[in-house]
């Protein structure tokens, strides 16, 4: 028992035997030495999270994207900030669309499927994801496109409703943590995009990897410049199955180039060495068109960006962005007559708006995000690449919260400084055509029966926007004609909105209901024609009356996507909490009210709310009609403002319209109409 306790001691008191060594060490010898004790090791702390990082990107970066994950099993991945606290989503960074997540567990079921939810610069909303396939270093996931793309031949269907069911889709989401269908399924998209590679001077597409690329970064140069050039999609194709689509972005957009079945992509890679993923491609082409000189000056794109905002940071005055506007501007339509100068346009709005517009910018010290490249301007476009394209940048304030989106053209040139400037598109109107569907709803929210008036419900069209004000209000466009591809033309005049109406009866201007049909041309409007009006790319040509050239103009419209195909009733943005027992009211309408739509937008992230306009009729008087405000970004509620009646005003009825777009560039509106 002494020796037990001796040794004890002079393992764990070693400093008290230096200090009186006449009563430690054994026999009370003053030669001998005590033994040097083995420190005991401190032991390494076992890491309790997992970090991921990557980028988000469309080319330009995803900025604001929320992320979230789900495991191999199908199950929500809880995520922390750097303190250590539970968030329910992780944020890209608003300059370059990096993101950093922070898995609440060390060991988490791989593989991991990974989905961006974000709003682009057009305003359109985006949702991609990507997947990690184990936890071998490096633990990058980054989220593109083509990422998505990869995922999408994998599940063998759009990861979207994937990730929206994942628990259901276990085994599906077991595939993303197979080597070979990864290393398949990429080799496949990138021998479809290899001209567009080759164009933005991808070195070596093999050893290019879509997912893991530690040096992949939003500055427009090789892999994201092809992705600027790129433009991909997932559709229902006519018998309902999920397709792939992938399109140079500056050829005329019509048929998409390369089709790709979902479904058979992932029969086939699941058959291994026997499977053919070639028979997926179900179109004529089976490989991209090349971007040819669009691409060439990309990574001097963000130098128009970053001159922008060191004028803004300058609080500079609207003459100093003169520099940065063209001295030769986008054409107009129709082309000037000969020895004529084209002066700076941009859908109306002129040289003194634009400058007035960045000017205002600087007094707020907002800042513009990196340019995104949407398409070509140029038309016809050329065969040899765009001289003129379209761009846009998110503008957030010093807060990094969205306020504005800022739209333009823009030129290349060699000796101009910055190389990139402003071109406008030579239009003194903008004037868009969409694919429309909706539906009729009753102030208790169910959908209403049929009558006289609800022939369809819900119903589809076409919904053409020719917008007549500029930024003031003041009127700049007159009457109009839209030529339909199949040749008829549909009349439209100024009702004293900010968009023309649809003009029915030629010795009366059109008097604006608010309404959709407003804007709208369906079966039994004059002209349609039905199927060849309707696809994605069909051409329409709109005549217009414009003040400021005091001429007619012309311009080509191209639909951007088929008329809608899924009308389920889930799709209409929906108002939280209107019920039987709950229903909307006049008096709500016309004292205004709080309108909420969060429990929609959450079950429909690749959609977003755009307007919410409210009309009250009254017979033998014009319709009260009052459009409010929606914040940009990813709103899910606003305050609906009161209406102003005028004296003597009886309401006989009551409406509420929420717009939607989804991320093909499909409009679903819902109307509530009521009585009381």
């Amino acid at each position: 028992m002494h020796s037990k306790v001796s040794h004890i001691l002079t393992t764990a008191l070693p400093t008290a035997c230096l200090l009186a060594l006449a009563s430690c060490g054994g026999g009370g010898s003053g030669s001998s030495s005590t033994p040097t004790p083995t420190p005991t090791p401190t032991p390494t702390p076992t890491s309790t999270t997992t970090v991921v990082t990557g980028v988000a990107a469309i080319g330009a970066p995803l900025v604001g994207a929320e992320i979230k994950v789900v495991d191999g099993k199908g199950a929500a991945v809880a995520l922390q900030d750097t303190n250590g606290n539970t968030i329910p989503y992780a944020v890209t960074n608003v300059a370059d669309g990096s993101y950093k997540l922070i898995l609440s567990t060390a060991t988490p079921n791989m593989p991991l499927l990974i989905e961006a939810t974000g709003i682009d610069a057009t305003g359109a909303p985006v949702v991609l994801h990507s997947l990690l396939q184990s936890t071998t270093s490096p633990l990058v996931a980054n989220i593109t496109p083509l990422t998505d793309a990869v995922v999408a031949e994998i599940l063998g269907a759009n990861p979207l409703g994937v990730f929206q069911n994942s628990t259901a889709n276990a085994s599906s989401l077991a595939l993303l943590g197979n080597a070979t269908m990864i290393s398949s399924a990429s080799t496949q998209i990138k021998t479809i995009i290899a001209k567009n590679l080759t164009d933005a001077k991808v070195a070596s597409a093999t050893t290019l990897n879509l997912f893991q690329d530690t040096s992949f970064t939003t500055n427009k140069t090789l892999l994201d410049a092809a992705l600027e050039a790129l433009r991909v999609q997932i559709v229902k194709d006519s018998s309902g199955n999920d397709q792939l689509q992938i399109s140079n972005k500056f050829v005329a957009p019509a048929q998409p180039e390369v089709e790709i079945s979902l479904p058979v992509a992932r029969t086939q890679l699941g058959l291994g060495t026997t499977g053919t993923l070639a028979t997926a491609i179900v179109s004529t082409l089976k490989a991209t068109t090349s971007s040819t000189t669009s691409v060439t000056n990309f990574g001097s794109l963000d130098s128009l960006t970053v001159a922008i905002n060191g004028l803004i940071a300058q609080r500079a005055a609207a003459v100093n962005f003169a520099p940065l506007l063209s001295a030769v501007p986008a054409p107009p339509s129709p082309a000037l007559a000969s020895g004529k100068t084209a002066t700076y346009a941009y859908n109306g709005r002129t040289t003194a708006d634009l400058e007035a517009l960045l000017a205002s910018y600087a007094t707020n010290n907002y800042q513009l995000s990196s340019m995104q490249v949407t398409g070509c301007i140029d038309d016809p476009i050329p065969s040899k690449g765009c001289v003129n394209l379209a761009v846009a940048a998110v503008v957030t304030d010093i807060n990094g919260n969205q306020v504005d989106t800022f739209r333009d053209g823009v030129t290349y040139g060699k000796t101009t400084t910055p190389s990139w400037t402003l071109a406008g598109n030579g239009r003194y109107a903008d004037i868009s055509i969409y694919p429309v569907a909706y539906g009729t709803f009753g102030f208790d929210g169910s959908l209403t029966a049929l009558s006289t008036t609800i022939t369809a419900n819900p119903a589809i069209g076409l919904q053409v926007n020719i917008s007549d004000n500029d930024s003031s209000g003041t009127e700049i466009v007159g009457n109009s004609a839209v030529q339909l591809p199949s040749g008829q033309s549909v009349p439209f005049a100024y009702c004293n909105l900010a968009a023309l109406c649809f003009w029915p009866a030629p010795a009366v201007l059109p008097t604006a209901t608010g309404d959709l049909s407003d804007t709208l041309l369906q079966q039994p409007t004059l002209g349609w024609i039905g199927s060849v009006d309707a696809v994605a790319g069909a051409k329409f040509v709109v005549t217009y009356a414009s003040w400021i050239t005091v001429t007619n103009q012309t311009a080509n419209v191209y639909l951007p996507a088929g008329l809608p195909t899924s009308l389920g009733t889930s799709l209409f943005p929906a108002a939280d909490g209107v019920t039987s027992a709950a229903p909307l009211t006049g008096a709500n309408i016309v004292a205004g009210f709080n309108l909420s739509w969060a429990t929609w937008a959450a079950a429909n992230p690749d959609m977003k709310v755009f307007s919410v306009r409210t009309v009250i009729v009254s017979t033998g008087s014009p319709s009260v009609i009052t459009d409010n405000v929606v914040p940009r970004g990813t709103a899910t509620g606003i305050s609906v403002a009161p209406a102003a009646l005028p004296a003597g005003f009886t309401p006989t009825s009551y409406e509420v319209w929420i717009g939607a777009i989804d991320n093909l560039g499909h409009r679903y509106y819902t109307l509530y109409l009521g009585s009381t």
